[in-house]
């Protein structure tokens, strides 16, 4: 949790190593930002200098028993909720509710961690305002979120909000490296995802490089107009793509050729990010390109990608792709 974070969130660890030596720890922050940005290790960092019998310099020693208990999450004062299924439910809520009126049970304070926050009921939000107007002392609550917008304004009026940004490519790279991953896989996985973990499951996943595969064949009959693309949809897409995450890696992935691809015909190799499909990008560029017309085909790219999240057909999503790829 520690190393990765370092890497991830350095500004971040500073800020609150000093709002911990002040004594200025608020009861109630939202921390909104992409998966793999460390929210939940910050969280969870954060409680363990709340609760370390050695802290130095506000930071958690992450070597005494307290610290040890809440990496193996053993720590009966350090409470985690998390959605139970699509949503998190105002039973859940009220459980947390009567949690915040119970006393600590080793020591003086209490820490609640919330996940996925956005995906609260109305209902469970609302039964967060007692504890946000009125919260206890020693009492911390600390919601993540990927979409802070999707959190009432009454909840959020009321912590202090926290962005987390994205890890530089370059470092998600070398995170990936060190974790003994091909730099052709890294260069990739650091352009899809900022999750470590997610990273590194995806490069063992037989599907996803399936996935990737499929897509780059897609990719070549777009380029080559080739009427194949349209039929290519069904006839060997749709099966790697049956949930909505895997649409949308396809996606990314055919968008990452396209920018590839119109990167390298301006010069900029540098900016391609998966250099070792650099030669047979070359072969595909012809002697004239319609640089509108791929440009286009980016801006159709990035519809279906928003059309996805409106529960839209992922077929047909994929087939109009196909259809209005024109760029002759």
């Amino acid at each position: 949790m520690l190393t990765s974070l370092e890497q991830r969130q350095p500004d971040l660890m500073d800020r609150f190593a000093r709002t911990i030596v002040q004594r200025r720890l608020g009861h109630a922050y939202l921390f909104e930002g992409s998966r793999g940005t460390g929210k939940k290790d910050m969280a969870k960092w954060i409680a363990a200098t709340i609760f370390c019998e050695r802290p130095d310099a506000g930071r958690p020693c992450m070597d005494c028993r307290s610290c040890r208990r809440i990496a193996v999450g053993d720590l009966p004062d350090l409470t985690e909720i998390e959605p139970d299924g699509q949503s998190i439910k105002v039973d859940q809520v009220r459980e947390l509710k009567a949690e915040f009126s119970k006393s600590a049970v080793e020591g003086s304070k209490k820490v609640y961690i919330i996940d996925d926050a956005e995906k609260m009921t109305v209902n469970a939000a609302n039964s967060l305002l007692t504890f946000l107007e009125e919260p206890g002392e020693g009492t911390y609550l600390f919601l993540l979120t990927t979409v802070k917008e999707n959190i009432l304004p009454t909840i959020r009026s009321r912590c202090q909000i926290i962005h987390f940004q994205p890890l530089r490519r370059q470092a998600m790279i070398e995170l990936l490296l060190s974790e003994n991953i091909k730099i052709a896989d890294a260069e990739l996985l650091s352009a899809v995802t900022n999750d470590l973990a997610e990273a590194k499951e995806l490069e063992q996943d037989e599907s996803f490089q399936a996935l990737r595969n499929t897509t780059w064949r897609w990719f070549q009959y777009l380029i080559a107009q080739d009427p194949m693309a349209f039929l290519y949809v069904q006839m060997n897409i749709m099966e790697h793509v049956k949930e909505k995450s895997r649409a949308l890696f396809c996606l990314d992935l055919l968008l990452f050729h396209y920018r590839d691809f119109l990167y390298l015909n301006f010069g900029n190799e540098k900016a391609v990010i998966q250099k070792q499909l650099v030669p047979e990008y070359q072969k595909l560029i012809g002697k004239s390109i319609d640089v509108m017309a791929i440009t286009q085909q980016i801006e159709n790219i990035l519809q279906g990608k928003q059309a996805l999240g409106s529960n839209v057909q992922v077929q047909g999503i994929l087939e109009s792709i196909a259809i209005k790829n024109t760029w002759k």
